[in-house]
């Protein structure tokens, strides 16, 4: 039933969701543990690339802290307890793969430890150290909200630069971490634009086929895991051919838009929509099992009665629903609904079925 993107496939075609989803796995296109929404963390490679950047060159400061502490015979025991805390720490987290669901939270609570290191030893007059925090800050920023990093780095530098009892700050060196701060801030920006262009159906906006893959893998993976509960609906729109056909390509696209926009408006933020064909579509709803999955299908297929914009063509919609906790496997998710919606389609279209 689901070809390629645009493709329309009749009811009879083999082409089926499990041959799409074992295509994928051996094409290399990556079903990754990802956060709901696009990130560069989809990608094992950039995930690996932040956990060997922050750990190396956490390695590298604690390994140079010790050198200097040693040289200068220091006396001050809260410079060593604060060496030997960042080492412990850098030991423990080295040992957490990229492939982690506490990888991230792991790294944030590394750079915290190190951070706060390098701040006593800029504290007892280790001055020129103050600028090691800058590459830690650069690796937060393209983790959180850079307003949030922004706060936390200028309360922690004046707080360093209270108790230092005088001033470490060079101003040139300001001027470069801000001017630094700020292009790194702008590449995240462009990156999030570039990845929203790469998972999203432009007409719609909807998350793609790929993107639909990924999650697949991640929910089912999180219900292995930790149990938790979410359903995957197909859905197809009616006799979409036959409204490009009689009335255009620019109406179908205004059934498209109608339909994205109102459903949309149904569903909670948690929950992901996707297009995936011409005129398919899939829900991903978070902490829903069959049952309500099964409901919003049906307010689904009453709110386009109600809601369709005047001289949008009508039409309607026919979905197939599977619980995760239904099925052995994300490619046996995935045909499983499939079955279901190829119930519904059989059956005259209009209608709502659940997995058997």
């Amino acid at each position: 039933m689901f070809g390629p993107l645009g493709d329309k496939k009749s009811l009879g075609d083999t082409y089926s969701m499990r041959n799409l989803f074992a295509k994928a796995v051996e094409s290399g296109d990556g079903l990754f543990y990802t956060s709901d929404q696009p990130s560069p963390f989809s990608s094992a490679e950039f995930r690996e690339i932040t956990r060997s950047s922050v750990l190396y060159l956490s390695a590298f400061i604690t390994a140079g802290g010790f050198l200097n502490i040693i040289r200068r015979g220091e006396p001050h025991i809260e410079m060593w307890l604060s060496l030997i805390a960042a080492t412990l720490t850098l030991i423990l987290i080295w040992r957490v793969p990229s492939s982690s669901r506490h990888m991230v939270t792991s790294l944030h609570m590394l750079m915290a430890i190190m951070v706060a290191n390098i701040s006593v030893q800029v504290v007892h007059g280790v001055h020129y150290q103050l600028m090691c925090v800058l590459p830690f800050y650069l690796v937060w920023i393209g983790l959180l909200p850079t307003l949030v990093v922004a706060l936390g780095a200028v309360l922690v530098t004046s707080i360093t630069v209270a108790l230092a009892g005088e001033n470490p700050l060079i101003p040139e060196n300001v001027m470069l971490a801000v001017a630094t701060c700020m292009v790194v801030h702008f590449a995240k920006v462009q990156v999030r634009r570039q990845l929203h262009l790469a998972t999203s159906d432009v007409l719609t906006g909807a998350l793609n086929r790929r993107y639909l893959l990924t999650q697949i893998s991640k929910m089912r993976a999180d219900f292995v895991r930790t149990k938790r509960i979410s359903s995957l609906v197909l859905i197809d729109i009616d006799g979409l051919k036959s409204i490009n056909d009689s009335f255009g390509h620019r109406a179908g696209d205004a059934v498209l838009t109608s339909f994205a926009r109102i459903t949309r408006d149904r569903i909670r933020g948690s929950d992901l929509l996707f297009r995936i064909g011409g005129d398919e579509f899939a829900l991903i709803l978070s902490d829903a099992r069959s049952h309500a999955a099964l409901s919003v299908s049906n307010d689904l297929r009453q709110l386009i009665r109600e809601q369709i914009a005047d001289g949008t063509p009508k039409f309607s919609l026919s979905f197939g629903v599977c619980c995760v906790e239904d099925s052995s496997s994300a490619n046996d998710w995935l045909e499983r609904a499939d079955e279901a919606l190829y119930d519904a389609k059989s059956n005259g279209g209009d209608t709502a079925r659940l997995a058997t």
